[in-house]
């Protein structure tokens, strides 16, 4: 019998280390994040309510996105940065989502722990749950192999894959364990996006 060829069940074994803003500077967010529109409408509320968040951005912080000429949908409008990190992946644009501060650092979650709530209670879904992928409410590991990265695509190589926070590390913890706060968290959703920690409008949210 011919042994079939690794799949997604092979992933199990998946180690990964922690996340370190100071080291990587944020290269999980160089192009930005697409939303819903759900959390598009909450983010533009948000921010309207919230003068010291709106400071940091620019007047067109969420605009319509592309990948490789065909349109995805509408994103986090991203800025040019210049990363110092040697390891940063040539294939990415040096760019850094505007949410971002110049530490790398989200101003979302730095809002959300200013006022001592849960740190993704502002956060898009795809940015707390990097780097898991969700289908039907199941969490998805990121790929041992970079032959298996979900955005590997030609011309360009991978994304989860050449994050730290994302690449296999034989070194780091088993990804249930590395990650059992984005498995948490997203246990408390009945349905994605997640937003106000949980379900809560930004009205009851900055009501405090």
């Amino acid at each position: 019998m011919t042994a079939e060829a690794p799949g997604p069940a092979s992933r199990g074994d998946v180690k990964l280390s922690a996340c370190d803003v100071s080291q990587c500077e944020a290269m999980c967010c160089y192009d930005g994040v697409y939303l819903e529109p759900q959390e598009e409408a909450f983010l533009r509320e948000l921010v309207a309510r919230v003068p010291a968040l709106k400071a940091h951005l620019p007047a067109q912080y969420i605009i319509e996105g592309y990948w490789q000429g065909e349109h995805l949908g509408r994103k986090t409008a991203t800025r040019a940065h210049e990363y110092a990190n040697p390891q940063f992946p040539a294939h990415f644009t040096r760019t850094r989502c505007v949410f971002a501060d110049a530490q790398g650092y989200c101003e979302l979650e730095k809002l959300a722990r200013s006022r001592g709530q849960h740190p993704w209670t502002f956060k898009p879904a795809v940015c707390w749950l990097f780097p898991l992928h969700e289908e039907q409410g199941e969490p998805e590991p990121p790929p041992r192999l970079r032959r298996e990265d979900p955005y590997r695509e030609p011309g360009y190589p991978g994304y989860s894959s050449f994050v730290p926070c994302g690449r296999h590390d034989r070194c780091g913890r088993p990804w249930r364990e590395a990650l059992g706060g984005e498995l948490a968290y997203l246990a408390t959703a009945a349905q994605l996006p997640l937003l106000g920690s949980p379900g809560h409008t930004v009205e009851e949210l900055l009501r405090d």
